[in-house]
């Protein structure tokens, strides 16, 4: 285990230093457009790190088994990250979305720590369940009531993105646990026609969509050619057809090269948050595209193997959780900017700009860190 843990930190320092040395061109323009200052980002994500790396601390320290003897804890988490993302309605939205708190000149994503929660609150009840999570009714609904609780608040906000990371990562937590295939299936079929007939309702969203289907399948689902022009035309579009150009410029070793890249000079809005990937890909070529896509599958190996190892039960369900957590989102960040998925606001863990999806990945690494060291000590 020791070798393993030794891997996991080695790919989370590397995943780290990569991202702070894209940011600091990614975030370059955006700096001087929106606050005179080119290294505004670079001195924020700076400190929002020492943040995060005390929360990392933390989830190493503290002993796990405490969620399963202080169930008051997990229920107390659950309320407090409930009543902010309630809270987020209270502020004017932003781009259409209510998904932010802010607090002076900063800002923070509750739906960040909802993932976390998810995990958590699953792993706890999943491991009180025990055998139960096999029936239907005392086993299955409460547990989906639970997640489907913090997947309605943010497809409220709307956050599709953390929408998807927190039902795919509960589902398998739920699959890792023993839940019955066939309560899965309909539960995840009611799910899937909820978000779905939200979605229909969702104009920005649905022209997000019908931008990313090919035309002719747009057509075929009944939209206009007027709004399929559009869409290819404008904000529905814009960031991926931009985020393209960028990888296909950077060939396979980077063109034009290190902290030149064509696309962060304000064609690319988003370039130091959830589409920084394209700029790196722009810089570095497909040998970075190879490489970040390696250290995310290192990550989920070494996560794996943790939690095959874990002491117990809820050892094993937070490790795979913690684990799925970042994985998944790092595939949703990278399908979005190469075009495999629809367009939506998700970051890329240690890599895109902003403070609350920065701790969260690194207190799922300090848990990743507190499970396997307590395997080490229990072997």
């Amino acid at each position: 285990m020791y070798r393993t843990l030794t891997f996991l930190g080695i790919t989370v320092l590397s995943l780290v230093v990569i991202g702070f040395v894209l940011l600091a061109s990614a975030g370059e323009i955006n700096g001087l457009r929106l606050y005179q200052n080119p290294y505004f980002f670079i001195t924020r994500q700076a400190m929002w790190l020492g943040v995060a790396f005390v929360f990392l601390q933390a989830a190493m320290l503290f002993d796990y088994h405490r969620w399963r003897e202080w169930p008051w804890l997990t229920v107390a988490f659950y309320i407090a990250v409930v009543v902010l993302m309630l809270t987020v309605f209270a502020f004017p939205a932003t781009k259409g979305s209510h998904r932010w708190l802010r607090l002076g000149s900063m800002r923070m994503q509750p739906s960040e720590f909802a993932k976390l929660l998810s995990v958590v609150a699953t792993a706890v009840m999943l491991d009180r369940m025990g055998w139960r999570i096999e029936r239907f009714w005392k086993g299955a609904v409460p547990a989906v009531a639970m997640v489907a609780v913090l997947m309605g608040l943010a497809v409220a906000e709307p956050d599709f993105g953390a929408t998807m990371v927190i039902g795919l990562t509960a589902g398998l937590l739920f699959l890792v646990a023993g839940m019955r295939f066939r309560h899965m299936g309909l539960m995840g079929l009611a799910g899937v026609c909820g978000v779905g007939t939200l979605l229909a309702f969702n104009a920005n969203r649905m022209n997000r969509i019908a931008a990313w289907l090919p035309s002719w399948l747009a057509s075929a689902l009944g939209v206009s050619a007027e709004t399929i022009a559009k869409n290819a035309d404008k904000d529905a579009n814009y960031q991926l057809t931009h985020a393209l150009v960028a990888i296909r410029n950077g060939g396979i070793t980077g063109s034009p090269g290190l902290f030149r890249s064509n696309q962060k000079l304000a064609y690319l809005p988003e370039a130091h948050t959830d589409f920084i990937f394209a700029i790196g890909a722009e810089e570095w070529g497909l040998v970075f595209s190879l490489g970040l896509l390696a250290l995310f599958i290192i990550f989920f190996i070494c996560g794996v193997i943790i939690a095959a190892h874990a002491p117990d039960r809820l050892g094993r369900l937070l490790a795979y959780g913690m684990t799925f957590l970042v994985f998944f989102q790092a595939v949703f960040n990278l399908g979005v900017v190469t075009g495999c998925l629809p367009t939506k606001g998700l970051a890329l863990p240690f890599i895109s700009y902003g403070g609350t999806n920065l701790i969260t990945a690194m207190v799922a690494v300090g848990t990743l860190f507190n499970v396997g060291r307590q395997a080490d000590a229990s072997s």
